[in-house]
């Protein structure tokens, strides 16, 4: 009897053993790679970081984040690109690409300066491309478009974030309201330390535009 009752445990301990290897393993869903980068960025997911590099690959979930005076340009598999500028923070929070088929985009900007221009996702289907700042969210239309924390724009001392529209147009939608910039060189503020409305769409002036291009050249 207590042979026959070691033997029945050994099979049910092998039996589970054989289900879980059975299992298949979730790979990470690859999202895109780094096609060019300036001083040091990593990528973080679970509690694991590793360092990027030129040809590094990104995945769904990743937070990215970017060191002092760093500059990094991110590729998606749509031929999407973002950049961002120095000591900048996101989340690549989905990404799948299927040609033909169901796709989606989401992204969100926890800190710092971007740029973002629209890959096959937003060309064929913007409103499966999502993406959210700290002040707003924004409605892509076939889109290349800039924001981020910036000095120039709104009175001196107080905290704000821009964006600044540079082919398609873009909807930013604040709690406060929301606007629609569709003209190159459009641009709007909000301010980073209370709910407010999109300011009037207007063009930027050339140390508006120049600030936030200077926090993304290479």
């Amino acid at each position: 009897m207590l042979l026959m009752r070691n033997r029945l445990r050994i099979f049910v301990a092998l039996f589970f053993v054989g289900m879980l290897c059975g299992l298949p393993v979730r790979a990470q869903q690859a999202a895109g790679q780094v096609e060019r980068q300036k001083g040091t960025a990593s990528r973080s997911l679970v509690g694991t970081t590793s360092d990027l590099a030129q040809g590094s690959q990104v995945f769904v979930g990743d937070e990215i984040r970017t060191g002092s005076g760093a500059r990094l340009l991110i590729r998606f598999d749509d031929e999407s690109k973002l950049t961002l500028g120095e000591n900048a923070r996101i989340t690549i929070d989905q990404f799948v690409y299927a040609p033909g088929g169901e796709s989606s985009q989401a992204l969100a900007i926890v800190v710092g300066v971007f740029r973002f221009v629209s890959g096959k996702i937003g060309k064929g289907s913007p409103r499966d491309v999502a993406f959210s700042t700290p002040v707003a969210t924004i409605g892509i239309r076939g889109t290349v478009f800039l924001g981020g924390e910036l000095t120039v724009g709104m009175p001196v001392g107080q905290p704000h974030y821009g964006f600044q529209i540079n082919e398609g147009a873009i909807e930013v939608t604040s709690p406060g309201g929301s606007v629609v910039l569709d003209e190159a060189g459009e641009g709007t503020f909000l301010p980073l330390n209370r709910v407010a409305a999109p300011t009037p769409v207007r063009q930027w002036t050339a140390a508006e535009a120049a600030e936030a291009e200077d926090a993304l050249a290479f």
